[in-house]
């Protein structure tokens, strides 16, 4: 079977879990016998050869041009019958395509794989509402509370630029594209749900968990004599959504006693990017961290998916402070891969995957002080570590996943 994946980026120059997913997907196919599958990363045009869209990486793996923004999601390359993009769909010539994404990439690029390849079967994997939700697509409100259900009359209070027909026609085009899907992919039933309740048939959306290459736990820190289980590591990119500033407002307010017990490591990227208002607000909760309890954070920047295990290995918690809901970081399926337990909020996809006491702990979302009150507890003893770690739960292997992929396939 030959099967073309294409994401919204590429692993070797974006860091996200949603590319992380697709590229692993691609390797667990390709080790399997009888199968060959291809990689289509979208990148940005600097990445690209003058004068076309198309640029080959490495063997089966390609990169594609792209900036379908959110509002639209609106293909920005070619995609007729003699454009780069058709060529290649002919050569590769698969049997089913795989959208991992399609933002940047662009739904028109739906329609246009399935004329160019009318046998081919269409996958499309959903990861976050941005078919659903203008706002960046987190079903978060503009005025920062949860979004609960999406409706023309409740975006249009969010957006009141955009009229409610605006937005009304926005779902009939994203779902004139959805048509021509075959099957829906979802990393997590809250997600599916979702999407359900927005109007996709129940039985098109097949859960199926994100993969992750083989790996095994590493073994728990070695304490010291008196010493507890306080390392707590943030792991991902770094953006408003995500929660970083919370988890920073949680370990400054700890007691002066805690403080010394516990530690903050940052492992992540993306700061750069976000707004000048949200930049000034981490970089003054690291200044006061650095002030009020030296050495307590330490901010590390970029990591590589081959240092990871090493990376945990240091550390005791993974810990999360998303503000959103969330479908299936992929940051928790690699903490029970090196077997660190999570602590996250109580919403969305990541309460369906960490269930206090199975996997790790969970406090109130969107509350600084909930997650303080847990640090609280951990450091005093009234949390059984190795009973956390005694207990959790497997990660879905890359070969696993393909096969599972491959039954959906066939």
């Amino acid at each position: 079977m030959r099967i073309a994946i294409f994401s919204h980026a590429h692993p070797n120059f974006s860091k996200g879990g949603g590319e992380i997913a697709a590229y692993s997907l691609f390797e667990g196919i390709n080790a399997l016998p009888g199968h060959e599958a291809w990689f289509i990363g979208r990148a940005e045009q600097q990445m690209l050869h003058l004068g076309s869209p198309v640029a080959s990486l490495n063997e089966r793996e390609y990169l594609i041009g792209g900036n379908a923004d959110i509002p639209r999601l609106s293909a920005t390359i070619a995609l007729g019958e003699d454009s780069d993009f058709a060529d290649m769909l002919r050569t590769i010539d698969p049997d089913v395509i795989h959208f991992h994404h399609y933002v940047f990439l662009g739904l028109e690029m739906i329609h246009a794989a399935k004329r160019v390849c009318p046998r081919a079967k269409i996958v499309l994997t959903l990861h976050e509402f941005i078919g659903i939700c203008l706002n960046s697509g987190q079903m978060i409100k503009t005025d920062g509370r949860l979004c609960y259900r999406s409706s023309p009359r409740e975006c249009h209070g969010c957006f009141p630029q955009t009229s409610m027909e605006d937005i009304f026609l926005r779902e009939v085009y994203v779902k004139s594209f959805f048509d021509l899907v075959d099957t829906f992919v979802s990393p997590s039933d809250f997600l599916k749900d979702r999407y359900v309740a927005w109007g996709l048939s129940a039985d098109k959306v097949i859960v199926i968990e994100n993969g992750l290459e083989d790996g095994e736990r590493v073994p728990p820190r070695r304490l010291n004599e008196g010493q507890g289980r306080g390392r707590f590591a943030y792991f991902g990119q770094i953006n408003h959504f995500k929660g970083i500033d919370l988890i920073l407002e949680a370990f400054l307010g700890l007691p002066k006693a805690v403080r010394k017990q516990v530690s903050l490591d940052i492992y992540g990227s993306g700061l750069e990017h976000q707004s000048a208002d949200f930049r000034e607000k981490v970089s003054d909760l690291l200044k006061r961290a650095e002030k009020q309890a030296e050495g307590m954070v330490r901010f590390h920047g970029a990591y590589e998916r081959e240092e990871l295990g090493g990376l945990m290995s240091g550390v005791d918690w993974v810990v999360m402070g998303s503000k959103w809901w969330e479908n299936s970081p992929v940051v928790i399926q690699e903490a029970y891969k090196y077997g660190r337990p999570v602590i996250c909020p109580d919403i969305g996809g990541m309460a369906e995957k960490v269930q206090p006491g199975r996997g790790g702990l969970n406090f109130r979302a969107r509350d600084s002080l909930s997650l303080q009150n847990l640090i609280v507890d951990i450091t005093e003893g009234q949390v059984d570590y190795d009973g956390l770690i005694r207990d959790m739960p497997s990660f879905l292997r890359q070969s696993d996943c393909a096969e599972a992929h491959l039954k959906l396939y066939h």
